[in-house]
């Protein structure tokens, strides 16, 4: 899997005034890593994750996986690169309440129109894998944060896609509750014969350190991009 960001430039209206917040920003993923995209407030990380997800588009320059630019995809198209291609794992979970863990993890089937019954097995599996076997049948007000993550990332990996983005994932967590969290996602980058690329924006640099590869934006620009002393 490889995904390039050519010259991309994304621009917003803000006040009259046009912000430019990506300026001509050009990486490149290939796939068995975790990334981290850090900086400050403004820099451009959350814009970077969109533009990834196909949940915008750029305004200049390409975003090319597996050599398609998604940005020149209509919205039926981009809504169903976002169903197979990518999953996404939230600070605040976004889990919804009145289901069960196995039943959330589910979703992205249902979306897809397979019946619930039918998705359950692959469901309790990805439970399994997360750690949470014995929780299947609990709903989240039942779940601590960190078992609330661990469903988030199942669900993201529903449709078994070639990249995860991952917005704050330890944000709303404890620092041993979310060192597990990141392990996790570091072990689903590095899951043998999948070439599975997660993508994290984050403002902390020490989960930063957790990650292979560590992506700087400073005023919409990459200032640095350097790989990190974990192994993978």
């Amino acid at each position: 899997m490889i995904i390039e960001l050519r010259d991309v430039v994304r621009e917003y209206r803000i006040g009259g005034q046009t912000v430019r917040a990506l300026d001509e920003v050009n990486l490149r993923f290939d796939g068995g890593q975790f990334a981290s995209v850090v900086g400050p407030s403004g820099a451009g990380k959350s814009t970077l994750l969109h533009l990834l997800g196909a949940l915008d588009s750029p305004d200049y320059g390409s975003v090319i996986f597996n050599g398609e630019d998604i940005g020149r995809l209509d919205d039926e198209q981009q809504s169903a690169f976002r169903r197979h291609r990518v999953g996404f794992v939230f600070q605040f979970f976004n889990l919804l309440p009145t289901l069960s863990a196995w039943e959330n993890v589910a979703v992205p089937k249902l979306l897809d129109g397979v019946r619930l019954a039918k998705a359950q097995p692959a469901a309790v599996r990805l439970l399994e894998r997360v750690g949470l076997a014995n929780r299947a049948q609990h709903r989240p007000a039942e779940l601590s944060g960190g078992e609330m993550q661990r469903v988030a990332i199942a669900r993201a990996l529903m449709m078994d896609p070639p990249l995860i983005l991952a917005d704050e994932p330890t944000g709303n967590l404890d620092s041993t509750t979310g060192a597990a969290i990141l392990s996790l996602l570091a072990e689903v980058a590095h899951e043998d014969g999948r070439a599975r690329q997660v993508v994290m924006v984050t403002h902390n640099s020490h989960a930063a350190t957790a990650t292979d590869r560590v992506i700087t934006l400073r005023d919409g620009r990459v200032g640095s991009d350097e790989l990190s002393a974990v192994p993978g």
